[in-house]
């Protein structure tokens, strides 16, 4: 198994652990669940690098890579909205984008014959859904007093999330032939 394959095994493991930790009572728990998934997304950035070595790039890479971010990234945020920090529904919007995308893809993928992969559209989007739920979790871990968390978080994961669909509406327009038949 390559070391890229490896790092996106390791993302998937701590997936739970963070989102357990975030729901910890005590603001070291959550200061636990901050570090932890700060640690995952680190393996994001390192895996895309390694897999541009020789020899580390694989077909199961490829589709897990994008699979496994979006496993912890809405993950995060169902958590985020358990914890009161954002309204559900937002939660919700942000997996309905990631369906109608990765159905786009799939369609490219056994109708047309090809991987549509990500861009910088799609890294802009998973960055600021990054930074979203490490607001949330640092605003926790601080022990801030929930309303303010609330307002900002809701107010940053919201300007995400209409940013978010403009670039699904783009991925869309631009892939508008797999549309067709």
């Amino acid at each position: 198994m390559t070391v890229p394959n490896q790092l996106t095994l390791l993302r998937l493991a701590l997936t739970p652990v963070a989102a357990l930790l975030a729901a910890s009572p005590d603001t070291a728990g959550r200061a636990w669940a901050l570090g932890v998934f700060l640690v995952a997304m680190a393996t994001d950035a390192v895996d895309g690098l390694v897999a541009k070595l020789p020899g580390q790039s694989s077909r199961l890479g490829l589709y897990l890579d994008p699979v496994v971010d979006k496993v912890i990234l809405l993950t995060m945020f169902f958590v985020l909205a358990h914890l009161g920090l954002v309204p559900l529904w937002m939660a919700l919007l942000m997996m309905a984008r990631e369906f109608v995308v990765d159905g786009l893809r799939s369609a490219a993928a056994t109708s047309a014959g090809r991987v549509v992969g990500a861009n910088w559209m799609g890294k802009t989007k998973a960055l600021l859904q990054t930074v979203c739920i490490a607001l949330g979790l640092a605003l926790g871990a601080l022990d801030v007093e929930p309303a303010t968390a609330r307002a900002w978080v809701t107010g940053l994961t919201g300007a995400t999330l209409a940013l978010a669909w403009a670039f699904a509406a783009v991925f869309v327009w631009q892939n508008r032939s797999l549309l067709r038949g």
